[in-house]
């Protein structure tokens, strides 16, 4: 693939000159080592921004190889792929690791699609799943012509071939005769003897496979690595996106079912919104007289209440996609029964919300209320971005706008820090009404240990007391665990210093390992088991 004149195109398809796939081939190689140094062994910290950095930076520079450049209208994606893969740095909450690497991953598979052409948001739905479906697999097969090129230049080159094979046939010979000569000089010598033996129990299975283990991995990923790039920097051949010069289905429903349908769900929603508006939004009072606690309201529905909203969503976009509007009066009773719905959505979405800050005045904050708490917020946003592409007759858009929404939900978690959060909602609580799940804020991640450390300062006296040795054991642990640098994590640090900066509270419990219990801090003379249990393997 090349755009140099000296390079024949046929049929839309290019050949690789030898110097730049030798040069994209070192690319793919030293995108595989990365991946074996960084990733190997090591839990996650810095590596995955390392190496979404090398990336992008092996992707530009071998568009510069062939002399092409990234279309400005997919250019910007290199941002968004930097930051969400600094997030796993920042932050150790489970979920928000998990979907900033899915965010990264999904990013850079858009981004390989659409280098040369950048026409992402002429995207539909089967497009993005081409891009995350075919991208991974095209990506072990595009790596091959430019793996061919090198061959042939090297079966071209009859003196280097030459070399080669005389330098094979060197190492067959000597083997078996080094290996006498070995054998026989530490039978004469027994230092010899001794340092062959050194050498060969450091040649030992487990390491062999190991190596072996990380020659895989190296060799897998620089094949992969040289496949994306590769189809990164394919020639040019825009293809109309499927569904763009219309729907891949075309409308078969007919007007009048489809105002049927939208009627029938905006009266029930109608009389479901009435009820919320009495009860719900009406105060406790009509709830308490229908006999029912404020918590027992809140605790039942709420999972019915998101579940309903999803399927409105897609009910919207199926029946604007699907159904027939011939004539403006159809388009006008079309659009106000859609947004209706999408307003009484609203007030459902409300009610879920309303239900869930009652559940968690009563319970307490989780990480899983949170997350629910920031995906209503997002989802409410997809209604009135549905409602607005309806009108605009832009439904393909969609798609676009829905995966816009979930990567502003995994900035959200990300930005909130979750756990941090969680620890500070719960003191507001315990402030209030004085109560505390402490052994579940313990088994947060270590980024809710500054939150703790404020806790332990500012709570009643009694939670400083149970918190202290808590948090002495958490220090004594991560005192004693080791990663290697690709798993930096600032959020460590953090902790770290946060812990070392309330020593004077800590003074007097003492933490010690013990085999049966696992780790023990001394309370009041007495040793009990800490709550938080760290697994010490050194990395």
């Amino acid at each position: 693939m090349t755009i140099n004149a000296s390079t024949a195109e046929h049929r839309g398809k290019t050949s690789p000159l030898p110097a730049q796939a030798q040069r994209t081939a070192a690319l793919g190689l030293c995108l595989g080592i990365a991946v074996e140094i960084l990733f190997y062994g090591h839990p996650l910290g810095i590596s995955v921004f390392i190496w979404a950095a090398l990336c992008v930076a092996a992707l530009l520079m071998a568009a510069r190889y062939y002399g092409v450049q990234a279309a400005r209208s997919s250019a910007w994606l290199a941002v968004p792929i930097l930051f969400f893969a600094a997030m796993p740095f920042l932050r150790l909450e489970a979920l928000s690791v998990l979907l900033s690497l899915v965010a990264t991953v999904g990013l850079l598979l858009l981004w390989v699609r659409t280098f040369r052409v950048g026409d992402l948001f002429a995207f539909g739905w089967t497009d993005f799943a081409m891009s995350w479906l075919l991208v991974p697999l095209e990506g072990w097969i595009a790596p091959w012509p430019v793996l061919g090129t090198l061959q042939q230049r090297m079966l071209s080159d009859r003196q280097g071939r030459a070399q080669a094979m005389a330098l094979l046939r060197g190492v067959l010979l000597a083997f078996p005769i080094l290996v006498l000569l070995i054998a026989l000089l530490s039978g004469a010598d027994i230092i010899f003897a001794d340092r062959v033996e050194e050498a060969l129990r450091w040649l030992d299975l487990e390491r062999i496979t190991e190596w072996i283990g990380r020659g895989a991995v190296i060799l897998l990923s620089g094949l992969f690595s040289l496949g994306c790039l590769v189809l990164a920097l394919r020639p040019l051949d825009y293809r109309r996106r499927a569904g763009e010069a219309g729907p891949l289905v075309r409308p078969f429903l007919g007007f009048p079912e489809a105002t049927v349908v939208l009627s029938g769900v905006n009266l029930v929603f109608g009389l479901f919104v009435a009820i919320q508006f009495t009860y719900l939004f009406g105060g406790a009072a009509n709830i308490t007289a229908a006999g029912y606690t404020y918590a027992q309201y809140a605790r039942r529905g709420f999972g019915e209440l998101v579940a309903v909203s999803i399927i409105s969503l897609g009910l919207i976009m199926a029946l604007g996609t699907w159904a027939r509007r011939e004539t403006r009066p159809h388009s006008l009773w079309f659009n106000g029964l859609s947004g209706l719905l999408v307003a009484q959505m609203g007030v459902i979405l409300a009610s879920a919300l309303q239900r869930l800050l009652l559940y968690e005045n009563a319970y307490g904050f989780t990480r899983l209320r949170t997350y629910t708490h920031v995906a209503i917020l997002w989802m409410a946003g997809l209604f009135l971005a549905i409602l607005v592409l309806l009108l605009l007759g832009r439904l393909r858009r969609f798609v676009l706008v829905a995966a816009a929404a979930a990567l502003g939900f995994t900035a959200t978690l990300n930005l909130l820090n979750v756990d941090g959060f969680i620890v500070g909602r719960n003191a507001a609580r315990l402030a209030q009404s004085g109560e505390l799940d402490l052994s579940y804020l313990l088994q947060l991640s270590e980024d809710a240990v500054p939150a703790l450390v404020e806790l332990g300062r500012t709570a009643p006296a009694e939670v400083r007391e149970a918190l202290a040795p808590e948090l002495t054991c958490w220090l004594a642990q991560s005192e004693l665990r080791q990663f290697s640098w690709p798993s930096a994590q600032l959020s460590r640090l953090r902790a770290r210093a946060a812990l070392l900066g309330m020593a004077d509270q800590m003074a007097g419990h003492q933490v010690w390992k013990d085999r049966e219990h696992g780790w023990m801090v001394e309370v009041e003379g007495e040793g009990q088991p800490c709550l938080r249990q760290f697994a010490l393997t050194q990395n």
